[in-house]
């Protein structure tokens, strides 16, 4: 945290995405998403959000000159996103004429710790899609369908043989009939959802750089078969079965995948170094 001293008050302030708050979470979110401000806009109602004042308060009261001296708050807002602390551990699906009492879902903990493979390869061919275009809301409400999920029965948190999720198991057949339920949550908590996936995402691709290649990429982006493909390829001696693989924690099997891409490449180097140099 910064702590800043604006009018003589000090003020502590998030410095990275992970001390931000929910409610803050939500307000940067809207920020980042609204396509009509641009650049030097966008770190105005920044400040105003991270700084916890009124909007009129930073455009009125803060010279120009002294919103020069204080953007560099927003910084770490417009850099590379590095969201993995879990804001939006569950979310309220509102009432229904079908559902009359509101329900409560609940999502995966921080830094996909508790991510199964299998709902890993279908979130990812959400995210995927829904990247590639994002007026397509039905990409956004299947990923938060997959992610999100009512409370296992029983909920035995201090059982000797509890794994840490206190989701339901995930069943793709769940999918289509959760994502319509979806569909009426706020579109901005939505949102918040899907740049937390985005910020994990990131933080896998630093860890396992091995994995997350071009050729896996391209080829997970072409359907849920993608990652699902290498699941088929890890089952086995490792993990056991193709349906005990898609039940290992995503980061087991990516862990794996990256030292197993390692030591490929070890013996590819070392091949060629050993090849007969020819004069």
């Amino acid at each position: 945290m910064h702590d800043v001293i604006i009018d003589g008050r000090h003020r502590a302030v998030a410095a990275t995405w992970n001390e931000l708050t929910p409610e803050l979470l939500l307000r940067v979110v809207r920020v980042l998403y609204d396509r009509s401000l641009d650049e030097m806009q966008q770190r105005i109602h920044l400040l105003a959000v991270l700084l916890q004042v009124p909007l009129a308060t930073v455009v009125m009261r803060y010279t120009p000159a002294q919103i020069i001296q204080i953007k560099w708050l927003t910084d770490f807002v417009l850099a590379d996103l590095t969201l993995t602390a879990q804001l939006v551990p569950g979310v309220t699906l509102p009432r229904t004429w079908r559902r009359p009492l509101p329900t409560a879902w609940w999502g995966p903990r921080e830094k996909f710790r508790n991510l199964r493979f299998l709902e890993f390869a279908f979130a990812d061919a959400y995210f995927v899609a829904y990247c590639q275009d994002p007026t397509q809301a039905q990409w956004l409400d299947n990923l938060v369908a997959v992610l999100y999920r009512p409370q296992r029965r029983p909920y035995r948190p201090l059982a000797s043989d509890y794994d840490g999720d206190r989701r339901e198991a995930f069943n793709p057949v769940h999918v289509a009939a959760r994502a319509a339920q979806v569909a009426h949550l706020p579109h901005l908590v939505k949102l918040a959802i899907v740049t937390w996936y985005r910020g994990c995402r990131l933080e896998l691709e630093r860890v396992y750089p091995a994995v997350f290649t071009p050729a896996i990429e391209s080829k997970a982006a072409e359907s849920t078969d993608g990652w699902a493909h290498v699941a088929r390829e890890m089952s086995g001696p490792t993990f056991g079965t193709l349906e005990q693989t898609e039940k290992q924690l995503t980061r087991d099997v990516l862990a794996k995948m990256e030292d197993d891409a390692r030591q490929a490449e070890a013996l590819r180097e070392q091949a060629r170094q050993n090849q007969p140099s020819h004069s």
